[in-house]
């Protein structure tokens, strides 16, 4: 079932969000709950550790299996990336994926142990991403937060199918300003009548010259607009 029902949603949405999404660079944490668990399970399966790595190994093949997932894992493999099992392709559109067992009624320390460990797991993923997202200065501050907060419930509250742009709001947020590419285009031009070490008609040569310029341009842009992401992307 988890296969074939709680794999699936994982993958079409990671697959349907990860191109839209300006966190790239700080991908999400995976949290499972296992809610229910039979107590004659194994009991070491009570170990986060073992669970995530039991159940890893059970969806092992699911790529193999799963038509859906194959092409997943076909579209990473043509971007470079080595994919040889399910956990490999879990591993491309999430940071980590931890699997946390919780007992079905009768044992209520045992129940109380493992949501234990699923709030020590939340708090773990939620610190790692803040600081991978500070790394690549990807944090939002509160205003900008918020910002993004109402865009992303109005977006909900209409559509809970289709994932939320963060690149259109971005851009919505932080237009980049019009005048700005005829600004270059006036520079370049400037550069062909008046520098003399440069041939007027070889225009790449050209811009391969302005390129430290228009960079720096860039560069100072998104210093003043405090744009999210690091500076060399």
């Amino acid at each position: 079932m988890f296969e074939s029902i709680v794999l699936e949603k994982l993958l079409d949405w990671a697959s349907a969000s990860i191109e839209k999404s300006l966190n790239q660079p700080a991908l999400p944490h995976v949290i499972i709950a296992l809610n229910a668990t039979d107590l004659k399970i194994d009991e070491k399966q009570w170990n986060v550790e073992d669970a995530t790595r039991i159940l890893m190994s059970d969806i092992e093949g699911a790529i193999s299996r799963v038509p859906r997932f194959a092409e997943y894992a076909l579209l990473w493999k043509q971007a470079g990336r080595t994919i040889r099992t399910t956990t490999d392709l879990l591993e491309c559109y999430y940071s980590s994926v931890t699997v946390v067992r919780i007992p079905t009624h009768g044992r209520y320390m045992l129940i109380n142990e493992q949501v234990g460990k699923l709030h020590a797991e939340i708090r773990k993923c939620c610190q790692a991403a803040y600081w991978t997202k500070k790394r690549v200065r990807m944090l939002s501050n509160d205003e900008k937060l918020q910002v993004y907060l109402q865009s992303a419930f109005d977006h909900f509250s209409q559509n809970l199918n289709k994932s939320f742009d963060f690149v259109k709001e971005a851009i919505k947020n932080n237009p980049i300003p019009r005048d700005f590419g005829g600004n270059i285009l006036k520079l370049a031009i400037a550069v062909k009548d008046h520098n003399r070490f440069i041939d007027q008609h070889d225009g790449p040569k050209i811009f391969r010259e302005l390129s430290h310029m228009v960079a720096s341009c860039l560069m100072l842009n998104s210093a003043r607009q405090d744009l999210l992401g690091k500076f060399q992307d």
